[in-house]
């Protein structure tokens, strides 16, 4: 067993020896939470003290939320003892009187990583991939399986659990990742891996991305050493998707350092080139303008993303991919790359 794996185990049965305590002396159940970020939560639902969230049994509107935490500890306890994992669909019809929704399970989960200061692909429960990959890649898993994307005509999508993964080849020369599934087959149908003039692995998240996507590609340039580029819509939306791939995810900041990818260059589309393409620009709606604002409140964004965001706050203006869908692979992303015109 790994040491990560016996600490997971540690903090739970810890967690539940308070739990037990409690009981005993008549104490109110309560679950801490850290409260690292609420975008996951409401106020009605929990009382926030301090630097944590109380979700208390005798509290009515935190019981199953409560109930919740608890059955996932144990089956997450279960599955480190056993070395197994499972899906959160699994979870779900396994109990489904006291999950009641995959939604809720999804939220308890978190709470559990912060409770056990971890990240999701750490906890052996897994969600379903969305990613899908194509390119100069080889998945080595650990079961013995090969997924060889040069055996394929099209695409794959990424292996649920991929710390499965026990190695990565590759001759490719760069990551390429777009936001969307429909830029993701643009690309393949005009043949662009074969006209870039470098081997090249092509991914999408389809939208923002799970855990499994920005695993691959936090390993892709840890281990392999490849330069990744990501192409995103010129909407504070698509720059909040690069964000995520970049710096992590604001709901999941204690998972950053296995999941981000700092080293990640934005080629596109910036906010300041939506004057080349003004004529498929469409105006910013209040909810636009409510994102910029949230992202501009960051403390961790580079100035070039700032500046870029602060265009769009100027020009209230934004534009997406499909924009320049004719020119992407014989000319704007080849001279993206080519000339260093990245953030």
């Amino acid at each position: 067993m790994s040491s990560d794996n016996s600490d997971i185990l540690l903090t739970v049965e810890q967690i539940v020896l308070d739990l037990i305590t409690s009981l005993m002396s008549c104490k109110k159940v309560t679950l801490e939470i850290p409260n690292s970020c609420r975008d996951w939560y409401t106020k009605d639902n929990y009382d926030i003290v301090g630097k944590c969230r109380k979700v208390v049994y005798s509290v009515k509107r935190s019981r199953h939320r409560f109930c919740l935490i608890v059955y996932l500890l144990a089956e997450i306890h279960q599955l480190h003892l056993t070395g197994g994992s499972c899906t959160i669909r699994g979870l779900y019809y396994r109990n489904t009187q006291v999950v009641r929704s995959q939604s809720y399970i999804d939220a308890a989960k978190m709470d559990v990583c912060r409770m056990l200061n971890t990240a999701p692909v750490n906890l052996g429960i897994l969600s379903a991939s969305k990613g899908l990959i194509t390119g100069d890649i080889k998945l080595l898993m650990s079961n013995g399986d090969v997924l060889d994307c040069n055996v394929y005509c099209g695409a794959i999508t990424l292996p649920t659990d991929f710390e499965n993964v026990e190695r990565i080849v590759t001759n490719a020369e760069m990551v390429l990742i777009v936001e969307k599934e429909s830029v993701f087959e643009s690309l393949l149908a005009c043949n662009a891996l074969s006209t870039f003039g470098l081997r090249f692995i092509l991914l999408t998240g389809k939208g923002y991305p799970d855990c499994t996507t920005r695993r691959i590609v936090y390993r892709l340039t840890v281990e392999c050493n490849l330069p990744a580029y990501i192409l995103v819509d010129a909407d504070p939306f698509g720059i909040e998707i690069m964000l995520v791939y970049q710096l992590g995810s604001q709901a999941m900041s204690f998972s950053a350092k296995s999941l981000a990818t700092p080293t990640l260059r934005w080629i596109g589309l910036h906010p300041s080139e939506i004057d080349s393409i003004s004529n498929r620009s469409v105006p910013l709606t209040q909810h636009d303008n409510k994102k910029i604002v949230d992202i501009l409140s960051r403390s961790n964004l580079s100035l070039g993303v700032r500046q870029e965001l602060c265009r769009l706050q100027q020009v209230q203006l934004k534009a997406e991919i499909e924009s320049v869908i004719d020119f992407l692979s014989p000319y704007y992303i080849p001279t993206k790359i080519n000339r260093n015109l990245f953030i």
